[in-house]
């Protein structure tokens, strides 16, 4: 190791200078616990931030469905002006497309036959003074809903009850307004219904909601 000339104090010691490679070494070792100190602490404030970090907020779990129930619709009859009887649908439309676009209808699958209706009441008479005000031929028939279950949730039993109470009213009073709200509910079996309610109004409504309420109680027994 070289060292630098050394010199003399007054009273005689030798003083030696260290080299210039000591002066190095030297400087890199108080360097290093600086260094090491900045690492140290940038390390640990990573460590807390981690721990510290809020965790990542998890994904709402999906409502649960709601429960369901079995609901009677109760039996009922009524009475239709059926304009015509067609063993298929396409001679079923060539005739409604000679009808007055006033006139409604609703096109009931019965069997192999499509049944066209123009007109119900809950009675033979109230059906009968329909049919008067009518051209052409209408034959009277009474048809009959049996009771029949579905599984609905509250929500959909309350809307297919007033749906059925405003049929109800409309057989009563055939010449009263047929009102009934549309609703939003993810039900297979009330989707037909949903559609017409939706879609059509006033007598058209009517007619088609009661194809709507014989096609479900047809789906229940099968």
């Amino acid at each position: 190791m070289k060292q630098e000339p050394a010199s003399k104090n007054k009273d005689g010691t030798i003083i030696q200078f260290p080299s210039f490679e000591n002066r190095k070494q030297t400087k890199g070792l108080m360097l290093f616990p600086i260094v090491s100190g900045i690492l140290c602490a940038a390390i640990f404030g990573l460590i807390l931030n981690l721990l510290l970090e809020k965790p990542e907020q998890q994904p709402l779990l999906a409502e649960p469905p709601e429960e369901t129930s079995l609901f009677e619709v109760p039996a009922f009859t009524f009475w239709v002006l059926q304009a015509g009887a067609f063993s298929t649908e396409a001679g079923a439309d060539d005739f409604i497309s000679t009808l007055s676009s006033e006139t409604p209808y609703v096109l009931v699958k019965q069997d192999d036959m499509h049944l066209l209706w123009i007109g119900a009441a809950g009675t033979e008479e109230k059906a009968k003074a329909l049919a008067a005000a009518h051209t052409g031929d209408v034959y009277l028939k009474q048809i009959g809903v049996e009771a029949f279950q579905l599984d609905l949730s509250e929500k959909e039993w309350e809307w297919l009850s007033a749906i059925i109470g405003a049929i109800h009213q409309k057989l009563t009073s055939p010449g009263s307004a047929f009102t009934a709200t549309s609703g939003e509910l993810e039900n297979n079996d009330l989707e037909t219904l949903q559609k017409v309610i939706k879609n059509s109004s006033g007598e058209t409504a009517f007619l088609q909601s009661l194809g709507a309420i014989l096609q479900l109680e047809k789906n229940s027994s099968e």
